[in-house]
């Protein structure tokens, strides 16, 4: 009985994680067009034909839900100062390398364009692939605390 309530406890977080994606991934998306227009100075634009409807994708909410809950059981068995470390290590990494991926591609946007007029484009919402942008950086972002994780059990069957 106590192993059901464990699992029914684990889907009811894993479903609560992904109604959190689902209402962040727009707003996500808004942050990766911002980006792509601050790093090349705006000379890339975005313009959407007609009303634009968009549902969050299988892979952002399952790579999210993922990244939680790994982050939460490799960040269980660690002591406290390690993972204040490892946090905040992750959202270092998180972010700089959302920003890295960002000025690769939109810079790789611009290159591309050899017949924009001034050095600007203008791109449709969806010209951007969001997806491997998080997903990337959700894996970059998780490496601190995995290498403490590799580190930790390393150290402990060198002193077995």
């Amino acid at each position: 009985m106590k192993i059901f309530f464990k699992i029914l406890i684990l889907i009811i977080v894993a479903f609560l994680l992904a109604l959190l994606a689902f209402a962040y991934e727009e707003h996500y998306r808004e942050f990766i067009r911002f980006l792509y227009g601050l790093l090349t100075e705006n000379k890339i634009t975005f313009k959407n034909n007609g009303k634009y409807l968009h549902f969050a994708s299988g892979e952002f909410i399952s790579s999210f839900t993922i990244f939680i809950i790994s982050i939460f059981l490799l960040l269980k068995g660690q002591e406290k100062s390690q993972i204040g470390r490892n946090i905040i290590l992750g959202i270092i990494f998180l972010i700089l390398s959302t920003l890295i991926f960002c000025y690769i591609g939109s810079n790789g946007k611009l290159m591309e364009c050899t017949a924009c007029d001034d050095g600007k484009r203008v791109l449709k919402f969806n010209d951007i692939n969001y997806d491997l942008i998080f997903i990337s950086s959700l894996i970059i972002g998780i490496l601190p605390t995995i290498v403490t994780e590799v580190k930790k059990r390393y150290m402990k069957k060198a002193s077995h």
